[in-house]
């Protein structure tokens, strides 16, 4: 699995070719939060407590370095950045377990390689093709000891 291809895969089959410079688009920001929610080591815990069905929310630590991508300072609310967004549940849990496994191949590479039977691919392509039911099924395989399930 490579990290970068697989959140790049999600957003591309979720957003088509959107230019990832252009501030406070959807793909910009979910993808930002998710690269900086792995360079800050956010417990996998943290990460899904802090999306729901109509938001996502960080706490930044890195605020100079974001503001090129939130394009408004209106996200900005009480120390966190909260963006609205479009995913549906299924493409929620989907996103949940590609940070899950990302957490755990950027933090602890060999918890990530225990886990058996992933997709092979290095984009995780295989995991769209898959109902809610099965994500769910994989999401359960992924057990993160470090920083909560």
């Amino acid at each position: 699995m490579d990290i970068n291809l697989t959140i790049d895969n999600f957003l591309n089959t979720l957003f088509g070719d959107v230019d990832l410079a252009v501030p406070g688009t959807e793909k910009t920001t979910l993808g930002m939060c998710f690269y900086q929610s792995i360079k800050n080591k956010v417990f996998p815990a943290e990460f899904e407590a802090n999306i729901n069905k109509e938001s996502i929310r960080i706490n930044p630590i890195d605020k100079p370095e974001l503001t090129k991508f939130i394009g408004k300072d209106d996200a900005w609310s009480d120390g966190w950045l909260t963006w609205k967004h479009s995913l549906d549940d299924k493409q929620i849990l989907h996103l949940i377990v590609i940070y899950r496994l990302s957490y755990l191949q950027h933090c602890y590479p060999n918890k990530f390689d225990e886990i058996k039977d992933i997709p092979p691919s290095k984009n995780m392509n295989e995991y769209f093709s898959k109902s809610k039911e099965e994500l769910q099924v994989e999401y359960n395989k992924i057990k993160v000891n470090v920083g909560g399930n």
